[in-house]
Parts: C-alpha cells; sequence; structure tokens
C-alpha cells in the first residue's frame, strides 16, 4: 500500500477506481504525483469507453504499419491528447 500512496495511485473507494480505468484523464499519460488528483477528478464514465476505444484503434493502426513500430512515448503523446 506505501508504494500506492507514494505514487499518488491511492484513488479511494473502489467505487470511484473507474477514474483511472483507461480512457480516463490519468491513465497512461505520464503524469506526476501532484497531477493524478486533479486528472482523476476530471474523469467522466460516460466518455472512458469511446476515448479507449480511439486509442486502441490508433495503436493497432500505427503496428499494423510494418516501417512503424509505436514506442512508450508515442503512446503517452497519444493518451495524453485523447484523454486530456
Amino acid at each position: 500500500m506505501a508504494l500506492v500512496e507514494d505514487t499518488g495511485f491511492d484513488a479511494g473507494t473502489l467505487a470511484e477506481s473507474w477514474r483511472q480505468q483507461p480512457g480516463a484523464p490519468c491513465y497512461c499519460t505520464d503524469l506526476t504525483r501532484e497531477e493524478l488528483p486533479a486528472a482523476r477528478a476530471t474523469a467522466e464514465a460516460a466518455r472512458l469507453p469511446k476515448r479507449r476505444d480511439l486509442s486502441v484503434a490508433a495503436i493497432q493502426e500505427r503496428m499494423s504499419d510494418s516501417k512503424a513500430n509505436p514506442d512508450s512515448e508515442y503512446g503517452v503523446r497519444l493518451t495524453r491528447a485523447l484523454f486530456r
């Protein structure tokens, strides 16, 4: 639990844990511990599935090109653009 608390991923109750799911403003966006609470607070449950599906489609499209191999920076840039 100390690791979770030290890194800022303590989302509170289980009922609020959806705020860190794929498509949420803090999911795979490489935020600092200080930035996480504000990002979690702006999450909108109804928007998460569409955002998640957009990011998966973009990554799949990029990976289908044998000359392009998306790295972690691509993933962070993509999720920041879609989720924030």
